[in-house]
């Protein structure tokens, strides 16, 4: 394989110009050397900004390059056909999140890698948020417990562009945007717990946009030891992630995009054990004020590097180059196309309709 691996890059929209594009800049060994979007004008004026040799509006054209890598930053609906003809072209391929539109698409991209030889991931890059990171870190030395339930919350503000925007491809998809904005929540439970099931879904309509279908969903989901839950909001005043973590030894409170951790000691209904958990918790403040402090100056001053698609596309690469293990398994993958598929199959006018918005799944 060359030591500079060609990357032709599918798709000129928002995760590509402000997520792909930038990281790739930042990444040894690597080089976009095409781009592919179906509105030429799009695609030529990315190319410039970003000083990419060519562009084209069809995959097949953009193949003739010989690449290495083909990553694919288009809506999910044409992740499957893309990724098929990138694979069956010999090329490695990274794909966003929702690999797929459901299971068996994935079996079947997975089939093709297979044969062909070649490396399919999709980009769970919150997996990357170093708050997530030192979390899972604590889980692993047993220093949080036995889990007994994880929350997570995923939130999009009103105005955001997905939402204002009705001709947006989102609002087309199954359970409209959130069958978009999902794929994170699920992947975070899937860190940290097994087996994860969606067993039930409530839904809420808040907002006056009539292109979208609910704009507040809830879920509860068991899994093989402990149990989660799911708030996805349209509506939220700020953008971003949490991720909320009870176990047997101490409680945690995540927020992904501050990359702050509130740490709770287990503490009794005796006075002077309240006391002393109030006093443990005001005293982690210091540390919080210093580590936001440095998150800011990262996040504002990091760039590319800042962002968490930065640590997954820089592992993916690696895993091309050395032919190393993905950052996401196949059966990762999967499942999280699965439960996405599952709950959105709730989110539809019927059931917002339903009393009480609510859907028990068997």
């Amino acid at each position: 394989m060359a030591s500079t691996l060609k990357i032709g890059l599918v798709g000129s929209g928002q995760i590509a110009r402000h997520r792909h594009l930038p990281v790739f800049e930042k990444i040894e060994g690597v080089k976009v050397s095409a781009i592919c979007d179906k509105q030429e004008s799009i695609a030529r004026s990315v190319a410039e900004q970003f000083g990419i040799e060519h562009y084209y509006t069809r995959l097949s054209d953009m193949l003739k390059e010989e690449l290495d890598v083909v990553d694919i930053c288009s809506p999910p609906q044409t992740h499957f056909s893309l990724a098929m003809e990138a694979m069956e072209a010999g090329c490695h391929v990274l794909v966003e999140k929702p690999m797929a539109m459901n299971v068996s698409e994935v079996d079947e991209m997975f089939r093709v890698s297979k044969r062909k030889h070649v490396k399919l991931c999709v980009i769970h890059q919150n997996l990357f948020n170093p708050a997530v990171q030192e979390v899972r870190n604590l889980v692993e030395k047993n220093l949080v417990g036995d889990l007994i339930s994880v929350d997570v919350g995923t939130f999009v503000r009103r105005d955001n562009y997905m939402c204002l925007d009705g001709k947006h491809w989102c609002h087309t998809l199954p359970g409209g945007i959130f069958f978009e904005i999902l794929p994170h929540a699920v992947y975070l439970l899937q860190a940290f717990l097994k087996g994860i099931d969606p067993i039930c879904v409530l839904t809420e309509k808040l907002s006056d946009f009539p292109w979208m279908i609910v704009d507040e969903v809830k879920v509860l989901v068991k899994a093989e030891k402990g149990a989660g839950s799911i708030f996805a909001s349209s509506n939220s005043p700020f953008p971003g992630e949490t991720l909320n973590i009870l176990g047997t030894k101490k409680k945690l409170q995540i927020d992904l995009w501050g990359r702050s951790i509130v740490n709770y000691k287990p503490r009794t209904e005796n006075p002077y054990s309240v006391g002393k958990s109030n006093l443990y918790f005001a005293s982690q403040f210091v540390n919080l004020l210093k580590t936001t402090a440095a998150n800011s100056m990262t996040i504002v001053f990091g760039g590319a590097k800042a962002n968490p698609h930065f640590g997954f596309i820089r592992e993916f690469i690696q895993s091309v180059a050395l032919d190393r293990k993905l950052p996401v398994t196949e059966e990762e993958a999967k499942e999280n196309v699965r439960t996405v598929e599952k709950i959105c199959k709730q989110i539809t006018p019927e059931v917002s309709e339903q009393k009480e918005n609510s859907s028990c799944l068997p």
